[in-house]
C-alpha cells in the first residue's frame, strides 16, 4: 500500500514576509490541494494541488537559481541559487549538508566521538525501534545504488536488502528495500525528501512508521513545534520543554545530553541555530493514536558525545501489505533570519511569524 502526505513549506525574504501553502494532513485523508499567487513583482503564482497534493506558491524565485543536481562519485548535491543539499550515497544515503550560502545546519562525524561516528547528519530508521541496535548496516551505513535526474531535478538513492532483526526474539521481522528520492522545488526554495519502503515478501506483511534522524548543532539552538493533543513525555533523562501559546520550545544547553522526550504535535518542526538560519520539516500530521508503541510524531534527543540536538519526527504507524509500500515525504527548508528577529522561549515575533505563516 502506499501512505502519501502532502509535505509544505515557505518562502523567507529578509525583512518581507514570506507565504505558506500546505495540503491536507494525514488525518484527513484526501482532499483538494492549494495555489497561491506571486508576493512580489519577479514572482510567479503556483497552481493549484490535487488529491493531497500542494499547490505552488509565489515568491522571489530568482534567490534559488540556478537549480543544479549532480553527482561526483558517492555525493550526490542538489544547489537552488543560496541552498545546498549534499547527500553521502556510500554511507547509507545519509544527507551530510544542507547549507545556506555555506553555513550547514547539519553536524559533522566529529561532533560525536562514539563508535562507528554515525551519529550525524540526517539519515532514517523504522519504528518502533524494536530492531537490534546498531541500526543495520544495510540501512544506514552501506552504499546505495544512485541516479541523478536532471530533468525533474531530482535524486534517487536505493538500498540493498534490508532485514530488520528483533532485538528481544532474535528472529528477522521484516525484509525490506528503502528508496530516498531527492527532489527540488525551486519555487518554494525546499527539498522534498521522499522515503519509500518496500516489503520484499509476497506473502507475509509487516507493520512500521517512517521515522527521520536530523542532527543539528546545539549550541545556541533554538527548537520549536506546534504542540498536539497530549502531554511530552520524557522518554529518557531530564530534558524539559517550555509549554508556551500551544507550542513546545527548546533551548539547548550543556547539560542536555542523552535526554529525549516525545509527543504529538501538528506536521512541523523548527530548529533555530546560533547562526540565526531556520531549518523547518514539514511532514503529514499524525493523530496522537496514530503513532508507533511507545513512540510520537515529534521527539527530541540529545546526545551524551557530543554538542547536537536530534530532531524526529515520525508517520503514521501503518501496515506494508506483501510486495506492497509504504511512501513518506518531508519537506526541507533554510532560509537565514533577519539578524533584527527575536530568537528566544516564548519570542512573540518568532511565534506570530511561524503561526502567520502556518495559517495560511
Amino acid at each position: 500500500m502506499s501512505l502519501n502526505g502532502a509535505p509544505s513549506g515557505y518562502k523567507l525574504l529578509a525583512g518581507l514576509a514570506f507565504a505558506l501553502f500546505c495540503g491536507c494532513s494525514a488525518e484527513g485523508g484526501s482532499s483538494g490541494g492549494v495555489g497561491g499567487g506571486g508576493g512580489n513583482s519577479d514572482a510567479t503564482g503556483g497552481a493549484g494541488g490535487s488529491g493531497n497534493n500542494m499547490g505552488g506558491a509565489g515568491g522571489n524565485v530568482g534567490e534559488y537559481q540556478p537549480v543544479t543536481v549532480a553527482n561526483d562519485g558517492n555525493l550526490y548535491t542538489l544547489q537552488m541559487g543560496h541552498v545546498k543539499m549534499v547527500i553521502d550515497g556510500g554511507v547509507g544515503a545519509r544527507i551530510t549538508e544542507f547549507s545556506f550560502d555555506g553555513s550547514n545546519v547539519l553536524t559533522a562525524p566529529a561532533v560525536d566521538l562514539s563508535a562507528g561516528h554515525n551519529n550525524y547528519g540526517s539519515t532514517f530508521w523504522p519504528s518502533p525501534q524494536i530492531w537490534r541496535w546498531p541500526p543495520n548496516t544495510a540501512l544506514d551505513t552501506l552504499a546505495y545504488t544512485g541516479t541523478v535526474d536532471t530533468t525533474s531535478n531530482s535524486i534517487q538513492l536505493v538500498s540493498g536488502n534490508i532485514a530488520l532483526v528483533s532485538n528481544s526474539t532474535g528472529a528477522v521481522y521484516a525484509n525490506m528495500i528503502l528508496t530516498k528520492k531527492f527532489a527540488v522545488v525551486p519555487a518554494m526554495g525546499a527539498v522534498d525528501v521522499t522515503y519509500t519502503i518496500k516489503n520484499l515478501s509476497p506473502t507475509d506483511p509487516f507493520s512500521v512508521a517512517p521515522w527521520q534522524i536530523t542532527r543539528v548543532a546545539g549550541t545556541g539552538g533554538l527548537t520549536f513545534y506546534g504542540k498536539g493533543t497530549d502531554t511530552y513525555t520524557k522518554v529518557k533523562g531530564a530534558l524539559t520543554l517550555t509549554d508556551q501559546d500551544n507550542m513546545y520550545w527548546f533551548p539547548f544547553t550543556s547539560s542536555s545530553v542523552d535526554w529525549k522526550t516525545r509527543s504529538d504535535g501538528v506536521g512541523w518542526i523548527a530548529h533555530v541555530t546560533a547562526g540565526k538560519q531556520l531549518l523547518l520539516l514539514k511532514f503529514p500530521d499524525i493523530q496522537a493514536t496514530q503513532a508507533a508503541t511507545g513512540e510520537g510524531e515529534v521527539e527530541l534527543y540529545t546526545g551524551p558525545n557530543g554538542d547536537y540536538v536530534e530532531i524526529e519526527p515520525q508517520g503514521a504507524y501503518t501496515a506494508v501489505a506483501p510486495s506492497g509500500t509504504l511512501e513518506w515525504t518531508v519537506r526541507w527548508t533554510l532560509r537565514q533570519l533577519d539578524s533584527a528577529m527575536a530568537v528566544s522561549v516564548g519570542s512573540a515575533e518568532l511565534e506570530a511569524f511561524a503561526q502567520q505563516q502556518l495559517a495560511q
